[in-house]
């Protein structure tokens, strides 16, 4: 999280003045390439299948470099500009040893619960520390929480609220809103962002949570079929802060509702050219969703 940095001593009164860094820094480009270095000679397989993916060539034409490791040669021979690129790359492809990604253990057998806590030891050898090299760099990129590849560094209230949405909509009833929230953040915040994808998993973020509320019955709903019914069974739901009039609050979330369905502009083919959305326009239909999510599914939005 961005407010766990280490910060220099002359920015630490003005915490606002330090911008996260982009790319690779000239000071963390010698310790990033050692890093890769150590991962690769440790997982030669995975440095091999990683300067596939980057297009970096390993061997060179005129040969005598048969002594030189695949490691050495994936983290010095790569260029700087797709160094994030290849230790991407290899979180993707080195086992990640559990890392913060563990899964619930309670109600399971004594044996299955030793198993699962010995598969999620922190991966202490390689993905620890580039967490710190990220870190003291003031990177503006951080490991994943399932430490399989590098992403954005998300606000930490953007991020809270996220995850308290996620919370919530962690029960049956919500159907896979907690995955496609998790998903479109992903998406949203990666190395290389993909602002289509984060976009729809907003919307079937919101479909998902918002579906046992508004249009149970309807098993093919759609965020557009629940903004026809909410308009037509306004009357008979509830939200904690109705308004003055008892109408503003639900009208906020119908607005809402609508924003994020109608800004979706990759959605359908027609007579224009079909345009994708931006990596802003991506950016806040996560935030609208985690927020329309977190009503949804906490049960602040109900049929009275």
């Amino acid at each position: 999280m961005i407010e766990d940095q280490w910060a220099p001593l002359s920015l630490r009164d003005a915490p606002a003045a330090r911008v996260l860094r982009d790319g690779v820094p000239a000071s963390l480009q010698l310790p990033l390439r050692e890093w890769v270095h150590a991962a690769a000679d440790s997982h030669t397989s995975a440095a091999e299948r990683a300067a596939v993916r980057i297009d970096v060539v390993l061997y060179s034409e005129d040969g005598g470099d048969e002594d030189v490791s695949t490691g050495e040669r994936i983290a010095y021979w790569t260029p700087a500009e797709k160094l994030l690129d290849v230790t991407d790359a290899l979180l993707d492809l080195m086992p990640t040893d559990g890392w913060m990604n563990t899964r619930p253990t309670a109600g399971l057998p004594v044996w299955e619960v030793l198993s699962i806590t010995r598969a999620s030891l922190p991966d202490k050898q390689h993905r620890e520390p580039l967490q710190g090299l990220l870190n003291d760099a003031g990177s503006l990129y951080t490991i994943r929480a399932d430490g399989r590849a590098l992403v954005r560094r998300v606000d930490p209230g953007v991020a809270a609220v996220t995850g308290e949405a996620m919370k919530a909509a962690n029960q049956p009833v919500r159907g896979s809103a907690t995955r496609h929230l998790r998903q479109a953040l992903d998406a949203a915040y990666a190395l290389q962002p993909d602002p289509v994808k984060a976009y729809s998993e907003a919307i079937k973020a919101v479909e998902s949570a918002a579906h046992a509320t508004l249009q149970p019955k309807h098993a093919t709903a759609t965020l557009g079929t629940m903004l026809g019914e909410f308009r037509q069974v306004r009357a008979k739901l509830t939200v904690p802060i109705a308004g003055k009039s008892g109408t503003e609050g639900l009208a906020l979330v119908e607005s809402m509702m609508g924003l994020l369905w109608t800004g979706q502009t990759s959605r359908h083919g027609n007579l224009q050219e079909t345009r994708d959305e931006t990596a802003q326009e991506a950016a806040m239909a996560v935030h609208l969703a985690s927020t329309l999510v977190q009503l949804f599914a906490s049960g602040a939005i109900r049929r009275a």
